[in-house]
């Protein structure tokens, strides 16, 4: 008898089986539970394949889908976490959280009117999602578009004032726009909410530093290091804030600091070699140039600053060699077509002066300095029509620049138009009062065109400010 009662039992036991269904949906909401707990260990894999069985337990849960998304997301395997979360969505289409996420990918891709789709997908779903406005302010402003940015990051303090994440955007997005004092207020905030926020510091520096508060600037940066010892351009940025107080010293020692923690952090090395160029030591400043350049071959600037300072030290063929490097390397760097015109022209040689500077204007449209230097080659060659267009795109360019307008009005008189050399450099005067180049002229020019008392009055002004009493 015991034998059979222990069997029936046993029988008893397999008759439960047609309930599994719902131990299984029990079991899937326990092994989402242990997914949660090694995400929040960051066990990424061992997560995965926890949610791996929940799904088979129970194939219509979405928020095994979801959270097997914010696993592959983690291990910024973007595109599978996108597919869980898609796969979310097909099961349960109001599943937002599922929108905002496939936003936060479009905008870690940089694919940002897709973030926008997403996140407004999500808000139509529900209007109340805070981190919805966040992720959007970030695709707007991944596109520019930052005063739709900042109403996104505005709206999303609104619902939600507990977010440092949004604070922090929405301070590094009044920083962009130049309004400093508005990021600073934002980024404290921020760190208020979140002590440890390492680059909420680090951003406040820069507004400091924007602001010409160097030192409110290096107490964040040193803040924001402290934090986080791997953020080693918060090195070279103390370095930038004593360089700007021309705490030179200091500034070599935060930036011999960054090569330290980072060997191939090009810009600690461009930056002691202007400490030294500001310092007029051009040797020691072309060392640390072309050691910029051994450590990331493609730096054109520092190619560039290199034969600056070779210039200045005189030694004009290796200036020529460093810059002729520098157009290799970048096409469009028109500074340095500018500076090889620049040496042609003071050899001489105005065929290639032209040919250069016409360059650094094809690479730069508005760099007021090339067509200037173009001007004054076509004056040297007596092309004053030619001459006379570059001065104009300068004074277009730079229409309070008196020097700008002086040039022109110098052109005007060599190409014959002497009332039209009057009113240009009339209002270089205008501009600059104590132009006595220009003074000095408008007297020389009334007096031709006979305007005696206008002549007589500009010559004592420009007498007045020869020896100094204007």
């Amino acid at each position: 008898m015991s034998l059979s009662v222990k069997y029936a039992v046993i029988l008893l036991a397999f008759a439960m089986l047609p309930f599994v269904a719902v131990s299984q949906t029990d079991k899937a909401a326990s092994l989402n539970d242990k997914a949660l707990a090694f995400l929040q260990q960051e066990n990424y894999e061992k997560a995965v394949s926890t949610l791996i069985d929940a799904i088979k337990a129970d194939p219509s849960r979405a928020e095994s889908y979801f959270n097997m998304g914010f696993a592959y997301y983690c291990m910024s395997r973007y595109d599978e976490a996108k597919q869980w979360y898609l796969k979310t969505i097909k099961i349960d289409s109001s599943y937002a959280d599922a929108y905002i996420n496939i936003g936060l990918i479009c905008n870690h891709k940089q694919q940002y009117l897709d973030g926008v789709e997403w996140c407004r997908r999500a808000l139509a779903i529900d209007s109340s999602l805070a981190n919805a406005y966040t992720n959007l302010g970030v695709a707007y402003g991944g596109m520019n578009r930052l005063q739709e940015s900042i109403e996104c990051y505005q709206k999303s303090i609104a619902l939600d004032s507990s977010s440092s994440i949004t604070y922090n955007n929405l301070g590094n997005a009044y920083n962009t726009i130049g309004q400093f004092n508005r990021g600073i207020a934002c980024l404290k905030k921020a760190v208020e909410l979140h002590p440890d926020y390492a680059s909420a510091y680090y951003s406040m520096g820069m507004a400091y530093a924007r602001l010409g508060m160097p030192d409110d600037a290096v107490r964040c940066y040193e803040r924001a290091v402290k934090l986080e010892p791997r953020l080693v351009t918060a090195y070279n940025e103390i370095g930038n804030a004593y360089a700007s107080a021309r705490e030179y010293e200091k500034a070599i020692n935060y930036f011999r600091l960054s090569i330290e923690k980072a060997p191939k952090y090009v810009d600690a090395y461009y930056n002691i070699g202007l400490i030294y160029y500001e310092r007029h030591a051009y040797d020691t400043a072309a060392f640390w140039f072309k050691r910029a350049t051994l450590v990331d071959e493609n730096h054109a600037q520092s190619y560039y600053v290199c034969g600056v300072a070779h210039y200045m030290n005189g030694d004009r063929k290796e200036a020529m060699k460093w810059y002729q490097k520098t157009v290799e390397i970048n096409p469009k760097h028109a500074l340095a077509f500018n500076s090889i015109g620049y040496m042609f022209q003071e050899d001489r040689n105005y065929a290639k002066a032209v040919e250069y500077y016409e360059k650094a204007i094809n690479a730069s449209p508005k760099y007021a300095a090339a067509y200037t230097n173009l001007g004054n080659v076509y004056i040297n060659t007596k092309n004053y029509a030619a001459a006379l267009r570059n001065y104009a795109a300068v004074v277009k360019l730079e229409p309070d620049n008196a020097e700008s307008h002086y040039n022109y009005g110098v052109a005007c008189y060599l190409a014959g138009d002497k009332l039209a050399a009057v009113s240009a450099l009339e209002t270089a005067v205008s501009l600059k009062p104590s132009y006595y180049e220009a003074l000095n002229n408008l007297s020389v020019i009334c007096g031709e065109l006979g305007q005696d008392e206008k002549s007589k009055s500009y010559r004592e002004k420009a007498d007045a400010v020869e020896f100094g009493l204007r």
